[in-house]
């Protein structure tokens, strides 16, 4: 998961701001350790690996900068019981930069659009799928930022929602989950307010 995606507000950064992304096209990203937290439980993954490919050049819009074209979440669990994450239903996610980060030049902040996840336990006792909070298949966003200083895409939260949990109450419809991970991405890109 590579560049951008981002939310910030800054008196630089307008409707009509563009970007420069070099060199951009096809990247990876890895993760040795993300986390999906809902109010009763964390879903711990110990690798998450991404790919797709950036826009390349300036004058970029920050919207849609960016595809990730596959995600895969290995080792995941809740309190020791082992979990699939699926993301394939609704791929490739959109990587958006809005912005730059106000207390950090070498960052730029963003959002990753487009996500709808389901988990499970071998199973079946456990199931939900995460997605934007209108419903299971309105695609939801995570928030973050690129740093183009350690070439790490910072993920810190976001608007995802629990649906059609079937979970024995560990996860319930309507719980706000949070998801964090530092992503590295390589080639190492630099992503710059024109």
């Amino acid at each position: 998961m590579a560049a951008a995606g981002f939310t910030v507000s800054s008196a630089s950064a307008t409707a009509q701001a563009t970007w420069t992304v070099s060199p951009g096209g096809p990247f990876t990203a890895h993760s040795g350790n993300t986390q999906l937290a809902v109010p009763n439980a964390v879903l711990t993954c110990t690798d998450s690996d991404a790919d797709g490919t950036l826009k390349s050049g300036s004058g970029l819009d920050g919207a849609g900068i960016g595809d990730i074209d596959n995600l895969t979440f290995t080792n995941c669990s809740v309190a020791g019981i082992l979990f699939t994450v699926d993301t394939s239903s609704a791929l490739p996610w959109k990587l958006n930069v809005t912005g730059p980060d106000p207390n950090n030049a070498n960052r730029v902040l963003g959002s990753i659009s487009g996500i709808v996840a389901k988990i499970a336990d071998p199973d079946g006792i456990c199931t939900a799928t995460f997605a934007g909070p209108s419903g299971p298949t309105a695609p939801g966003t995570v928030t973050g930022y690129y740093d183009n200083g350690t070439d790490q895409l910072v993920i810190q939260d976001g608007n995802l929602t629990a649906h059609n949990a079937n979970c024995l109450g560990i996860i319930n419809n309507g719980d706000h989950a949070a998801f964090t991970g530092n992503y590295d991405v390589t080639p190492a890109q630099s992503i710059t307010l024109d």
